[in-house]
């Protein structure tokens, strides 16, 4: 770790473990009133709610997850002030134990990097206060929950709070990966917004039971259909992922069975994904190529290895075999909600502009320009990778060819974009691409 990055770790989480401590002897010691047995079991359930919605959280990808602690951090600004959010975050963040990705071991405080479990519980301690501040200048009043006079507060504090956490994680991302901050910020902040709107009115209800007579035992209750709800959205995310396993595995013995394409999707898909940045194509879309490069010749699986590997010119009835895989992959995909958005990709991805191209002969704006983007990048690793019938070109010439054919079998915009890329480096590997995890929708 780069000491410039570590020491921006330590200075966050130092920042907001002076705030912590700060907030929690305010919080504990200098109170209007002395505290009550309602108070106590109040802020018990929502430390417990915290600790639970923390240990299971949701992963939406590999490196995006979703839990349900901000229903319990907004009840608690609502109920207690943001001091309390910043305590329970204190109390609660040490010990939450959340299960990797693959299911296979837990992440908690143990084999986690000192620094990281600092940074983090600085970054959260950070964003409360920081939007505790815009709570309280909307005059926010703890217990005061009635509407409309609570949404401006409420509101100031989410905005707020998100914010800042983003902030504070593309600073770090800035410094480590010398990423730009636009529209990464944009990004992430807009992918955070879905899942906090729809929490927001659970928290909201919450604050509402707390605040009545046996209200700790009523959350507690209130939140046992909403971990039914997150029970029931894991399984349906399981079962996406044992989807795009079970596809993956048809497009790795795809690979398996020719040496000479083996890593063909992966780079592809590492192509399309650098293409379409340079294009400005929205995230969402970015990812939906990503997953279409990978899966895109997986109907390949069903030509025979006479013809795959064959190092001379195909006959017609060859050819015309091999030109029946996107139709293949299509039907391979078909019955799989999740990757319906695919198929028009993987079964129009060998069109060309002038409408030369195969199955359906469509050209010019017939079909998105998302299609031309992965024909482009699928040519691309065609032209500069070994084949049994020739040697790879160098980048400079396939930055020729893609000129000497846009507006023939290339989009005359994707064309030149790939050239100039190819051109100044920027489609360079250092090693064949990895194969991209789980696509899904942003957060």
């Amino acid at each position: 770790m780069r000491s410039v990055i570590k020491w921006y770790m330590i200075l966050i989480g130092a920042l907001g473990l002076v705030i912590s401590l700060s907030s929690a002897r305010r919080f504990f010691f200098f109170r209007a009133q002395p505290w009550t047995g309602h108070e106590i079991g109040v802020f018990v359930a929502l430390t417990l709610l915290c600790w639970v919605c923390c240990c299971l959280p949701l992963y939406v990808r590999d490196d995006c997850t979703v839990d349900l602690s901000f229903v319990s951090v907004l009840a608690s600004i609502l109920v207690m002030g943001p001091e309390a959010a910043i305590v329970i975050n204190l109390i609660t963040y040490p010990l939450v134990v959340v299960p990797a990705p693959d299911g296979k071991g837990y992440s908690h405080i143990l084999n986690t990097s000192p620094v990281k479990t600092l940074f983090n519980l600085g970054n959260h301690s950070i964003s409360y206060a920081i939007a505790g501040l815009a709570y309280y200048a909307a005059d926010g009043i703890p217990g005061d929950i009635v509407l409309p006079d609570v949404l401006l507060p409420a509101a100031l504090f989410i905005v707020l709070s998100m914010a800042a956490n983003v902030v504070v994680i593309m600073v770090y991302y800035m410094i480590s990966q010398n990423m730009k901050p636009f529209p990464t910020v944009f990004l992430m902040f807009g992918g955070l917004v879905p899942s906090i709107v729809c929490s927001a009115p659970i928290g909201y209800f919450l604050a509402m039971l707390l605040g009545m007579q046996n209200g700790a035992w009523l959350a507690l209750l209130f939140m046992l259909p909403v971990l039914l709800a997150r029970y029931s959205f894991k399984l349906y995310l399981d079962g996406q992922r044992q989807q795009y396993s079970i596809v993956k595995a048809f497009a790795a013995a795809l690979e398996a069975k020719d040496t000479y394409t083996l890593g063909h999707s992966g780079r592809v898909a590492a192509y399309t994904v650098r293409i379409a940045q340079a294009m400005k194509l929205p995230e969402k879309r970015i990812r939906l190529l990503s997953d279409a490069a990978l899966f895109h010749d997986i109907g390949k699986i069903g030509v025979p290895d006479s013809i795959l590997k064959k190092p001379g010119a195909l006959t017609p009835e060859e050819r015309a075999i091999i030109q029946r895989h996107p139709q293949q992959g299509v039907d391979i995909l078909r019955n799989i909600d999740a990757y319906q958005e695919l198929i028009p990709l993987i079964l129009h991805h060998h069109e060309f502009y002038d409408g030369r191209g195969y199955p359906d002969g469509t050209a010019g704006d017939q079909v998105p320009l998302e299609v031309y983007i992965l024909g482009a990048a699928d040519a691309y690793d065609a032209i500069t990778s070994d084949r049994p019938y020739r040697k790879g070109r160098t980048p400079a010439q396939a930055a020729e060819i893609l000129r000497s054919e846009a507006g023939k079998q290339f989009h005359p915009q994707v064309a030149e974009v790939v050239a100039g890329m190819s051109e100044r480096g920027e489609l360079a590997l250092e090693e064949d691409a990895p194969v991209p995890e789980e696509a899904g929708s942003a957060c």
